[in-house]
């Protein structure tokens, strides 16, 4: 994933060159914390002598500075350009839509946040002032995808400990299921010695054998009027089943290898299509 540049962030522009300094830090500190999340490279608007930190001084000017070599080793590693590419069907969107920030009352064109908005990913920009010490933004479009959407642009590293991150991240990755190491004869079935311990036994038996199943975490209260093979799905993995073919809706609850809710959903969704 890369992220994207978020222009706006540009202003209101630095002091001198102490301010630009501390900006860029900052900047780079963000980059460096979303790399533990599987970012590279950061798509640019524009080349470093176009955008400005000062009046009459640019990125590109900070960059020659001999005081800012370490940083500027690391800003020329992590730049991309363009920020969308030609000839695409992310360009053929960005052409037909037009898309706003709304800041302080003003209406503001955006490009980078377009970008974002284009390729799912998020923006990253300097924290100039206050409100860009946010993450979450409204993004809004005009043209052939009009309405709101939520946008996110970091501009401090803890930003990529906050749960809005967090839930972004989740839904936008792509889902990589692991399968349980534990020989099939090894996975624990616990069940009560409940009517019908017997019926259940029997289909655990058969479930342990799904790569993605750990173990049968207990039985379930009977559910006679459910209709639905997968009853619940839960964030730590637990997945509970109703056999909708019994008289009592015989159930049990089952621990699989599922990290999150979605990986979990997607699980459960497999183990109905073979088992259910």
């Amino acid at each position: 994933m890369e992220l994207v540049f978020n222009e706006l962030t540009c202003r209101p522009y630095a002091k001198d060159f102490t301010s630009c300094y501390s900006r860029i830090k900052q900047f780079v500190e963000t980059y460096k914390a979303s790399e533990q999340h599987g970012f590279k490279r950061i798509r640019f608007h524009t080349v470093f002598d176009q955008i400005s930190l000062e009046d009459s001084y640019t990125l590109n000017d900070f960059l020659r500075d001999s005081r800012a070599k370490t940083l500027a080793i690391i800003m020329l590693s992590i730049y991309r350009y363009p920020f969308i590419d030609d000839d695409t069907q992310e360009e053929a969107r960005y052409i037909q839509n037009n898309f706003y920030i709304l800041k302080e009352g003003s209406k503001l064109r955006v490009h980078g946040l377009a970008a974002a908005y284009l390729y799912r990913t998020i923006g990253i920009g300097f924290c100039s002032e206050p409100f860009w010490s946010a993450l979450l933004f409204s993004l809004q479009i005009e043209g052939d995808e009009e309405g709101n959407v939520k946008i996110l642009s970091a501009s401090k590293p803890e930003h990529f400990e906050e749960k809005a991150f967090l839930e972004w991240k989740e839904q936008a990755t792509e889902i990589q299921l692991i399968e349980c190491n534990v020989p099939v004869t090894s996975k624990r079935i616990s069940l009560r010695d409940d009517h019908g311990k017997d019926v259940l036994q029997k289909f655990a038996e058969r479930l342990v054998h799904s790569p993605y199943v750990v173990k049968i975490v207990n039985s379930s209260p009977y559910n006679p009027y459910e209709n639905k093979f997968i009853r619940s799905v839960k964030s730590g993995g637990l997945v509970e089943i109703v056999l909708t073919d019994t008289d009592k809706g015989l159930g049990l609850v089952v621990q699989t290898t599922g990290r999150n809710l979605r990986e979990t959903k997607a699980i459960a969704e497999i183990l109905a299509e073979r088992y259910s």
